[in-house]
């Protein structure tokens, strides 16, 4: 008795193309996605806004990159909770099964999701500068003699873009190494945040740890991103450290993680 069997030689591999659009699609298709990317553009907006009413009733000077400056910060805590959830949102939510039987490839599937998250901080950065850009305007008709377009282009060409790029990259490793939304969010929220005051404590208790302090401080060696690439060899040794230590392990013990979990 001859046993049927499926031939999918022939089948072409899903382009990766096709894949980053399903994980765009996914970035907004569920309730906690639609209402993160609306809290994000309106967060920029809200901000924004307020700087430049209260610029306008103090009678300030104020330019674009001040505009920009107002809401950096902001963009850098809630962005990479995007990439956070592409990745998490798929083990949580139980779909993994359906995403990995449609592409078994598991890292083609996480370099798809890796691709998004980048466009999407890509985006936030446009955003950004186009609500910046309105506000600008605003500003120029109702107070012209205090507002100027004055442009820093090596913020607003590379170091917001890799600024924010990074930052999401952060989330998005911590994301595949957990596999859990609040487990995830949670570990961003407190080495962005508290990551330089607990190095700062321990080099005080322990005089020798306080050399490496420059060689781990995540926000700082990120933070000086927004000025462009670092000038010295002495700034890329501790850059690129930090990314090895909080970044490229995570990540890579993640995608381990992935190809060898179990999916139920």
């Amino acid at each position: 008795m001859s046993t049927a069997t499926l031939d999918l030689s022939g089948t072409r591999p899903t382009p990766l193309r096709r894949l980053v659009l399903v994980e765009l699609r996914k970035s907004y298709d569920t309730r906690a996605g639609f209402w993160l990317l609306f809290t994000i553009a309106l967060l920029i907006t809200l901000i924004e806004l307020v700087t430049l009413i209260a610029v306008n009733a103090q009678d300030a000077l104020m330019d674009f990159t001040a505009f920009t400056g107002s809401v950096f910060f902001v963009c850098l805590v809630l962005a990479p909770l995007l990439g956070i959830m592409l990745v998490t949102t798929e083990w949580s939510q139980r779909s993994a099964m359906v995403t990995f039987a449609l592409e078994p490839e598991r890292l083609k599937v996480l370099a798809a999701k890796l691709v998004t998250a980048v466009l999407l901080g890509l985006a936030t950065v446009v955003l950004m500068f186009a609500v910046a850009t309105v506000c600008t305007a605003i500003c120029e008709v109702l107070q012209p003699e205090l507002t100027q377009w004055a442009v820093e282009w090596q913020f607003l060409l590379v170091g917001a873009p890799l600024t924010l790029t990074v930052t999401m990259l952060f989330g998005f490793a911590l994301a595949c190494l957990f596999l859990n939304t609040p487990a995830s969010i949670v570990s961003f929220l407190l080495i962005w945040l508290t990551s330089l005051p607990v190095l700062g404590v321990i080099a005080g208790l322990i005089p020798a740890f306080e050399d490496a302090v420059p060689w781990l401080a995540v926000q700082i060696n990120v933070l000086e991103l927004s000025d462009g690439f670092p000038g010295s060899a002495s700034e890329w040794g501790q850059l690129l450290v930090t990314l090895l230590v909080w970044i490229v392990v995570p990540l890579g013990l993640g995608a381990w993680r992935i190809l060898r979990a179990e999916v139920k």
